[in-house]
């Protein structure tokens, strides 16, 4: 009976690790918007298909992007 109460107990963490995981790509979809994730979905497309100067594009715009909330993230943490 002892050992099913410690793997309720290990799934509960794995459970909640998931979940925090899940809210944290949800949080980044949301905040990168849909050019963001959609460039990174179709430079991945486009440099599999042999595309790769296209996919350099996709990629810059969800590389500006990232760095236009990484540079948002540093501001707020050097005004506080």
């Amino acid at each position: 009976m002892g050992y099913i109460y410690i793997e309720m107990k290990n799934m509960k963490k794995v459970l909640n690790f998931i979940k925090k995981v899940f809210s944290i790509c949800k949080d980044w979809i949301v905040s990168n918007g849909v050019e963001g994730v959609l460039g990174l979905l179709l430079g991945f497309v486009l440099w599999s298909m042999g595309y790769k100067i296209y996919a350099g594009f996709a990629f810059g715009v969800f590389a500006t992007r990232n760095w236009d909330l990484f540079k948002g993230w540093v501001k707020s943490k050097l005004t506080k």
